[in-house]
């Protein structure tokens, strides 16, 4: 078995499935920061989102958007260069840095936001957080900083490349240190974030489903029920995208940090096991690409906002233009058509009426 595994891994070209990665991670990127600005325009345009939930958002369209601009270039760059060593080693650091910070804002930012929709439906009298709301969110997010930057800072010592592999990013020598620090970056970035949204958005599903309008009992009963459903499929998929997305990622974190092995050394295990840290740790990467249109899907203000933006553009317009003359056209010629029926005589007007020839 270890000799069929080990002659399978010798036939697999792990440089070119890399370079491929990189190749198709460029453009992947660019659509992402293209759609982030496109969404923060949005944001920033209209007064509808001038709401204490849309400005947590923007934080995280901007980290979204710093993320998918140096991962942009860094893939470029990898892509069509080969980079020496030192090299390889700076530009790892830095996409592995700037991708777990752009993630760690993004979850931190939505529990922020879960946060804020728990007390704004469930307790919304709370003499607390009336009083103290902006100060609260502030602290919040202040929190959410220092648990992602304590464990994206070391990001920028721990991880490396290989003298023969200098586009091959990974965690060379996975000591207790470093098995310590996968360890606790899953607990800060994903535990810690899922726990807040599943305790956040579950009061929330509770509350809606148990929660009904004085006097409105009978009246609107049917719609209340159809909003509350609504508005529950919206949070749970909110919060279910983040958590099925990212656990892969973290899931691998913890093996490594049990295992002791890198990467490389996974690799060297079994093909299967390494593209499975290596397909986990690309769901991640595209959080900061898939977040946009997240928002488009889930957040109905702004998909009108962008529906209306996007059927302005030129090329939409006239594609539309086209579409509308052509109905127009293929409608013209039905109408011009001769109508056969009317142009067939009719049988039974040649034949002459028995009652005429009677003699009267």
């Amino acid at each position: 078995m270890n000799h069929s595994t080990g002659s399978i891994n010798n036939t697999i070209d792990y440089a070119t499935i890399n370079a491929i990665a990189y190749a198709a991670a460029a453009p992947a990127s660019l659509i992402g920061l293209l759609t982030n600005i496109f969404m923060l325009y949005i944001l920033m345009r209209h007064q509808i989102f001038y709401k204490i939930t849309y400005y947590l958002l923007r934080i995280s369209v901007v980290s979204d958007i710093i993320s998918n601009s140096t991962t942009t270039i860094a893939y470029i760059i990898v892509s069509l260069s080969n980079a020496s060593y030192a090299e390889g080693v700076v530009l790892c650091r830095i996409l592995v840095f700037v991708i777990l910070t752009s993630y760690g804002i993004s979850i931190m930012t939505l529990c922020v936001i879960g946060i804020d929709r728990y007390f704004a439906i469930v307790r919304p009298l709370s003499s607390f957080y009336r009083q103290y709301k902006r100060r609260f969110i502030a602290g919040l997010l202040a929190l959410g900083g220092v648990l992602t930057f304590s464990i994206t800072i070391p990001a920028l010592f721990f991880p490396s490349v290989y003298p023969d592999d200098t586009k091959f990013c990974d965690f060379p020598t996975v000591t207790p240190l470093v098995s310590f620090y996968f360890t606790m970056s899953s607990v800060n970035l994903f535990i810690i974030p899922a726990l807040t949204l599943i305790i956040s958005y579950g009061k929330i599903i509770i509350y809606m489903k148990n929660y009904v309008r004085p006097g409105e009992v009978i009246a609107n009963s049917d719609d209340q029920d159809h909003k509350k459903k609504k508005f529950i499929r919206m949070l749970m998929s909110i919060a279910g995208s983040y958590l099925i997305i990212s656990w892969p990622f973290f899931a691998t974190s913890l093996g490594m940090a049990i295992t002791g092995k890198s990467l490389r050394q996974i690799r060297q295990v079994g093909v299967v096991y390494y593209l499975l840290a290596f397909f986990s740790f690309s769901t991640t990467t595209a959080i900061s690409i898939i977040n946009p249109f997240l928002y488009l899907k889930f957040d109905h203000a702004i998909r009108l906002k962008a529906k209306i933006y996007i059927t302005r553009l030129p090329v939409i317009r006239t594609l539309a233009n086209s579409s509308t003359s052509d109905d127009d056209n293929r409608s013209t010629n039905k109408s011009n058509l001769p109508n056969h029926a009317d142009s067939i005589p009719n049988p039974a007007d040649s034949v002459p009426n028995p009652a005429d020839s009677l003699p009267c």
